[in-house]
């Protein structure tokens, strides 16, 4: 999935919720990812418009958590999922081949110019607020460099690489 930005407004799991299998098919895949992938408008806000142009180009790809592996999810994703790549097709455990993981760490590196919050509230609202100060090009830029992160990895035998 490209960022989850480019998805959706940012989602906050509630406290004491766990992400179960049930949790993420039907309130993270389902009604965010999904319901975005099915945008139709070319203009507005990022969180409006239509995610990509060519559906057929997106690859959808996750971690490794449980609720990612499970057999429920697997078979939901691949049912209504284009380009679904199932678990046994998932990149090795690099976070350099995941652009999700940069851009976490770029939210990071905006709450760190911030000052610490005190509350979660102010944490939520600080992230809120970073996240929606990212623009589209920042997540076309996450896929742009996505081949050059490759051809490097594979340079680098799949060794971290450092910035």
């Amino acid at each position: 999935m490209m960022s989850f930005r480019a998805i959706s407004k940012l989602h906050f799991i509630p406290l004491k919720q766990t992400v179960n299998t049930a949790y993420y098919i039907d309130e993270i895949l389902a009604k965010s990812c999904l319901n975005t992938l099915r945008r139709i408008k070319n203009n507005g806000s990022v969180l409006e418009m239509k995610m990509v142009l060519n559906m057929s180009k997106v690859v959808f790809m996750q971690d490794g958590a449980p609720a990612h592996t499970s057999k429920m999810t697997q078979g939901w994703c691949k049912e209504n999922l284009p380009n679904y790549l199932k678990k046994s097709q998932w990149l090795g455990n690099s976070s350099d081949l995941n652009p999700i993981e940069n851009l976490w760490g770029y939210l990071q590196e905006e709450l760190n110019k911030r000052e610490p919050a005190k509350t979660i509230s102010v944490l939520k609202m600080q992230l809120e607020s970073a996240w929606e100060a990212l623009q589209s090009s920042f997540f076309q830029a996450l896929v742009d460099g996505m081949p050059e992160r490759v051809k490097t990895c594979i340079e680098l035998d799949g060794k971290y690489i450092s910035k």
